[in-house]
């Protein structure tokens, strides 16, 4: 009996290894849409209907693109914050209103605005 107690705690601990390595490549994956200070040249508003096509500074991933709407200088710390909004390209009408994603404190201030194309 205690052998058998022994050798489902090996399984469980194994399974919930397995469950956290899964965890920890899904997150990094996930990572891939953060609000870094790095940025591509990617364009926004590509679907028909909707705002016109723009070429922005963000990251593009299977679920959407991420772009900078801007920035803010702090004297006081040094530093820039780039303000990250989500495309929301889709929807029947070709498009849904950009919504803010999130922020991060770089050294480099944002780069441009979107321009048309």
């Amino acid at each position: 009996m205690k052998r058998n107690l022994r050798r489902w705690g090996a399984l469980g601990t194994a399974a919930v290894s397995l469950a956290g390595a899964m965890v920890v490549a899904g997150g990094a994956t996930a990572a891939h849409a953060g609000t870094s200070c790095y940025t591509n040249s990617i364009f926004i508003n590509d679907s028909p209907g909707g705002d016109p096509k723009q070429r922005a500074y963000g990251h593009s991933h299977n679920t959407g693109n991420h772009y900078v709407n801007g920035s803010l200088y702090d004297a006081a710390r040094g530093l820039h914050k780039w303000f990250w909004m989500a495309d929301n390209d889709g929807g029947s009408d070709g498009d849904t209103g950009d919504t803010f994603y999130g922020n991060s404190w770089c050294y480099s201030s944002a780069p441009p605005q979107p321009t048309s194309v």
